[in-house]
C-alpha cells in the first residue's frame, strides 16, 4: 500500500504527464492553457466581440478604465474611434480591451494581455512559429500555411469558440517601423508587420492571453489540496490490533 504522501507525489506525477501529453488542454471556464508557449488563452477567440455584442456601453468602459496607451510613439488617448463593429479595432483599442479585463479581473485574473512575438526575423512569411499566435495556428489548432484555421485544423480546436479566419494582433511593437505592430493571420497562417492606428481598415481581432497556466492552483490552495488528501487516505487505513 502507498504512504499517503507517496499517493500525492504519484497523483501529481499523473496529472504532469497527462497534461504533458497535449499541446492544449482546458484550464477551466473560459480558459484554454497552451503547454509549449506556457501561456493560456481565452476560450473565446473574439472576447471583445462577445462582451460587446451584450454590452452596448462596453466601449466607454473600456475607454474609462484605460484613457491612454503609452508606446514607442507617445502616448495615445483611447477613443471610441479605436473600435469597430463584430469585435474588430485597431492596436490602441486592442490594447486598452485587454487592460479593461484586468481592471474587472475578468475570471479571476488580472494579468491579460495580447499575445507577444519571441522576434522579428519572421514576417511577411508562412511558418512562423517565433509568435504566440504562430505557435498555437501551427502546433496548437494545426493550421496548415495557406489555409483557413476554420476548416484546416486538429480536434483542439474544439476547445476554442468563435475563431475568425482573420488577422490578430500582436502586442509587439515591430522594431523597423514604431508606427507598425505584428500581426497574424488565421486565414491563411501569414505573419506580418501592420500599422498600428488602423491595421486593415481596423479590421482585426485581439485574442486575449495570460502568462502561464492560469489552472494551477495558489501554492496555499495546493497546500490544503495536499493536507486533504492526506488526511482522507489517513482516514481510510484500518487500524491495526495486536
Amino acid at each position: 500500500m502507498k504512504h499517503p504522501f507517496e499517493v500525492v507525489v504519484w497523483l501529481g506525477g499523473l496529472l504532469s504527464a497527462n497534461l504533458a501529453q497535449a499541446s492544449l488542454v482546458s484550464a477551466g471556464a473560459g480558459l484554454v492553457y497552451d503547454n509549449v508557449a506556457n501561456v493560456t488563452w481565452s476560450s473565446d477567440a473574439n472576447l471583445f466581440g462577445t462582451m460587446v455584442a451584450s454590452n452596448p456601453n462596453l466601449v466607454n468602459q473600456i475607454i474609462a478604465a484605460s484613457p491612454t496607451i503609452t508606446d514607442s510613439l507617445g502616448v495615445h488617448s483611447v477613443v471610441a474611434g479605436d473600435f469597430n463593429t463584430g469585435g474588430v479595432a485597431d492596436w490602441y483599442g486592442a490594447l486598452a480591451f485587454a487592460k479593461y479585463l484586468n481592471s474587472i479581473h475578468y475570471l479571476g485574473k488580472n494579468a491579460w494581455m495580447l499575445p507577444t512575438t519571441y522576434d522579428q526575423t519572421c514576417y511577411y512569411s508562412y511558418n512562423c512559429t517565433n509568435s504566440m499566435l504562430g505557435e498555437l495556428f501551427y502546433t496548437g489548432l494545426g493550421g496548415v500555411a495557406g489555409q483557413y484555421i476554420t476548416t484546416t485544423h486538429n480536434a483542439s480546436y474544439n476547445l476554442f469558440a468563435n475563431i475568425q479566419n482573420n488577422y490578430y494582433w500582436s502586442g509587439t511593437e515591430y522594431a523597423a517601423i514604431p508606427a507598425y505592430t505584428l500581426s497574424f493571420n488565421t486565414s491563411n497562417g501569414y505573419q506580418t508587420p501592420f500599422n498600428k492606428a488602423n491595421g486593415y481598415g481596423l479590421n482585426a481581432y485581439s485574442w486575449a492571453v495570460l502568462p502561464g497556466n492560469a489552472a494551477v492552483p495558489e501554492p496555499a490552495g495546493l497546500a490544503l489540496f495536499g493536507i486533504g488528501l492526506v488526511g482522507l487516505m489517513a482516514g481510510r487505513r484500518r487500524p491495526s490490533f495486536g
